[in-house]
Order: C-alpha cells, then structure tokens, then sequence
C-alpha cells in the first residue's frame, strides 16, 4: 500500500482501504478501481493523501490506532452529545474512553500515528479522534494513573469541535465558555477531568485563557491542550492544514512558550512525523518508502531505499552509522526512480 497525493492519483488506480469524504460517506470501497469522477470527487472533498495498491508494496501496511470497530460508536456518542450532555450521554462517554484506554496496550509497543483524514472524511471528527488518542498516549508516557480521566476530558472536546459541522477552525476562549461552564457543573465528572477542560486553553507563557502560567497549568491540561493545538493544525479548514512534520515543527519551535520544553521533548518521543506507506526524501537525494517507525525514535523510521546503492534495501535510519541520512520531506510525486 502506497499513501499517495490525491493529485497525482490516476484512473485505473485501486484503493487499497475504504475512502471516506465529508460527512463520513464512502468514496471508494477496499479494492474499487478509481474513475476520473472518483478522483474529482476526492480532491472536492480536500482529501490530501490516499491508499492506492502499489505493485511489490503489499507489505507496506500501516497499523493505526484506533480499532474499526470505534468509529461507529463514538461518531454516534457526538451526535447524542451535541444535542444533550445528559446522564446518559456522560455514561457512554465513560465507557469508550475507558474502552479505548483499554485497548491502547495491545498497540502500545508502536510509536503514535495519526488517523489519516481518508479514514473519517470529516475534517472535525478525524481531529477529534486523533486528540483522544493522543491524549492517551502521552497521559500513558506522563501520568499513567490519570489516563482514563484524561481520555474522557478529551471525548468532551467533541462539544467544542463542531463535529456535526465538519469545520476545524483554532479555538476561541468566549466559545468554549459556555461549554467549560456546562462541564464545571457536572458535579460526576471527576476533578481531573473538570481541571483538565477547564485550563487546557493556558498556555506556558501565561497568554492562553485562563491566564495561567507554567506550573500552575494543571499538567492534564498541558497533555489536553497540546494534543488539541496540534490536531487543529493538522486539520484545519480556515487555513491551509500542515503535513504532521510540518505541524510538529511549528509545535517544537514552542516550545517553553505556549507549552513546556518537558512535555515537548516527550511527544517528540511519542509520535511519528512520517505515517508508513509515505514515501520520504532524503538529503542526498535518494528516496525511501517507511516501512515501520520505531518506538524508542520515531522521527527515524525503517525505510526501504527506492533508488540509489541501496536501491531494495531496507535501512533503519536510527542506526548510528545512518544518522547522517535526513529527512527532507515526503515525496508527494507519483513517478518514482526506475
């Protein structure tokens, strides 16, 4: 499986997944040839990249986070939250945190990759599951006895991401205002969880709102606060949404700023800037396709060279003797080296 630039997509290519568009609904199902019209239809949609069977590439398969069988339920618990935050909405969003926190271990050997936007369509549930997750996981590398409160404060956030409307757009303090105080008053929330929603807009600095400042941030918070920044950059729609390399860069350059170099350092740890099935360029010039991203350094994924000497080969660029190797970007082209 190759993860392929929706415009250097062609007809006649095969969808190796299910492709979804705004609003969740299904473009292309696993194994469907694409038609021109296919293909319109992906770019109206402002789908970036896409699973496209790639001959000899049947062993390149990413494992993503999120089980299949999730989607369904939390899109349905956003849809009954949107409407009323009742007792019972609270009860299953307690359940599929606890759920998802659950079967975080089973994936817990693999570094964090991102639900790609072709997996939900829509723009606001992508980076709302993609908040819960991460959330997870850096709860799991920071403060392991609080992960489940944290992965409920996130399931909250779906209030706050519109989810209905599809719109992914930077988060406005008099917005969430009323939500935050919807929250503060459920009395069966747990503190941790009311703590973290309630300061997860403050920012290291002491510019966010509330105006707290570095330590004072209650650290779930921190851990909410980043893993939403960093999802809306990644899929927002009122401007231009960054590749994940491009919007880890922006978040480290912050770092001591809108959040502390700690926390920076450790999702530097925890997350892969360069999904498997991406094909990457190197700095020499050669190119490679990521095979795997390892968990003790996943900015240095194992590639199999594409061109070049090593042209076959597959490398692991976290070995010493590879460091000299950098990754200059993904390689967005269709045609590769013969």
């Amino acid at each position: 499986m190759r993860l392929m630039a929706v415009g250097e997509c062609q007809p006649g290519d095969k969808a190796a997944d299910v492709i979804r568009g705004r609003g969740g609904r299904v473009l292309a199902d696993r194994g469907e040839v694409l038609t021109e019209a296919a293909i319109q239809q992906l770019k109206a949609d402002a789908l970036d990249v896409v699973p496209i069977d790639w001959p000899r590439w049947e062993g390149v398969a990413p494992m993503w986070w999120l089980p299949d069988k999730m989607s369904r339920p939390l899109s349905e618990w956003a849809a009954q939250a949107a409407e009323s935050l009742g007792g019972q909405t609270l009860h299953t969003a307690r359940q599929l945190a606890d759920s998802l926190v659950d079967q975080f271990p089973l994936r817990g050997r693999r570094p964090f990759e991102w639900i790609p936007l072709y997996r939900g369509g829509n723009p606001a549930w992508v980076a709302w599951v993609n908040t819960i997750g991460l959330t997870i996981k850096l709860t799991q590398a920071l403060d392991p006895k609080w992960v489940q409160d944290m992965a409920l404060a996130a399931m909250l956030l779906g209030l706050e991401f519109h989810i209905a409307g599809g719109q992914v757009v930077s988060p406005a303090a008099e917005r969430f205002t009323a939500i935050a105080d919807e929250i503060r008053a459920i009395t069966s929330l747990p503190a941790t969880t009311r703590a973290a929603l309630a300061q997860h807009h403050a920012r290291w600095d002491g510019s966010g709102t509330p105006p707290l400042k570095a330590e004072k941030i209650y650290k779930g918070a921190q851990i909410l606060g980043l893993a939403e920044h960093l999802n809306i950059l990644l899929y927002r729609t009122d401007e231009p949404a960054l590749p994940i390399n491009e919007a880890l860069e922006w978040v480290v350059g912050g770092a001591g700023i809108e959040f502390s170099l700690d926390l920076i350092k450790v999702l530097q740890r925890t997350v892969a800037p360069y999904p498997v099935g991406t094909v990457v360029q190197l700095g020499d010039g050669d190119l490679g396709v990521v095979m795997e991203n390892p968990l003790d350094w996943p900015a240095r994924p194992m590639v199999r060279m594409l061109n070049g000497p090593y042209k076959g080969h597959q490398i692991p660029l976290k070995a010493p003797d590879q460091l000299v190797r950098v990754i200059t970007g993904f390689y967005n082209r269709r045609d590769l080296p013969s």
